[in-house]
């Protein structure tokens, strides 16, 4: 009888929300590119873009590719997007 009176006190003790919280550790900061890297070709630069934060209308974070990085991203993003479409249409009955 002892054992199962714990429980329901040890849930009404411990705060939820600590329990289900999730902490996601950002990339350190880039620092600003030397010369040397300024006489890189087009495709080496770095280029740092805002991107909103899933689950917030105010989160935003820097994040720094590389040109070359940028444009496998993006390609990578249209085929994501083009696959749900599909499956979209699909699942619809069309």
């Amino acid at each position: 009888m002892y054992k199962h009176s714990i429980v329901p006190v040890f849930l009404l003790i411990t705060p939820v929300p600590a329990l289900g919280q999730i902490v996601f550790q950002d990339a350190p900061a880039l620092p600003p590119p030397t010369k040397a890297e300024k006489s890189r070709s087009d495709l080496d630069r770095i280029q740092c873009r805002m991107q909103d934060t899933t689950g917030t209308r105010l989160g935003r974070h820097q994040v720094c590719l590389t040109r070359e990085q940028w444009l496998i991203y993006e390609a990578e993003e249209k085929d994501w997007i083009l696959h749900i479409q599909a499956q979209a249409g699909a699942n619809s009955g069309g």
